[in-house]
């Protein structure tokens, strides 16, 4: 559960991406999400320098980023595929910047008809590619940010080369 100035943070995400274009939507929610993405990963990690840490999480790619966190065991499989699935969308839009593309668009509807995580709740019926994106995008917000929080999951040293899930 989210609490305190967590959860002003999770208004404030939330709140922020409502009034963006959706280029800015896109391109910006991914950030925030590879920056926490980033922190959950370092914490299940044993203390290493930044040089053996970006070996797991290189910097301009985020989706090996993304399976090296499924292989940690910070993302389960639905939620890897549809990083990837948002990821996939942000790309269009990074690398789309002069072709007017909005979540309107044919190839970006398609994407987003795959997301999985915001079909989560019977009840909860999104078919609006943007409102897909954005429940996805907060759905693995919510998760990373427990996870990031979860002192109790770390590899720690195990002798001089094994690890061990504490």
């Amino acid at each position: 559960m989210v609490f305190g100035s967590d959860r002003e943070k999770l208004n404030l995400y939330l709140r922020e991406f409502e009034s963006e274009s959706d280029r800015g939507c896109a391109v910006l929610m991914l950030c925030a999400l590879e920056d926490l993405l980033l922190q959950a990963i370092r914490c299940r990690l044993p203390e290493c320098s930044n040089e053996e840490f970006r070996n797991l999480a290189p910097l301009g790619r985020l989706s090996l980023t993304i399976s090296n966190a499924f292989v940690l065991g910070v993302l389960s499989e639905r939620e890897r595929a549809d990083f990837l699935l948002l990821v996939k969308v942000r790309n269009k839009f990074a690398h789309g910047a002069f072709l007017g593309l909005s979540f309107l668009h044919d190839d970006v509807v398609h994407l987003c008809n795959f997301l999985k995580l915001c079909d989560s709740f019977d009840d909860f019926v999104i078919s609006d590619p943007r409102k897909r994106f954005m429940f996805s995008s907060m759905l693995l917000y919510l998760m990373l940010h427990d996870c990031s929080n979860d002192k109790d999951w770390r590899l720690v040293l195990k002798e001089e080369t094994n690890y061990v899930i504490k």
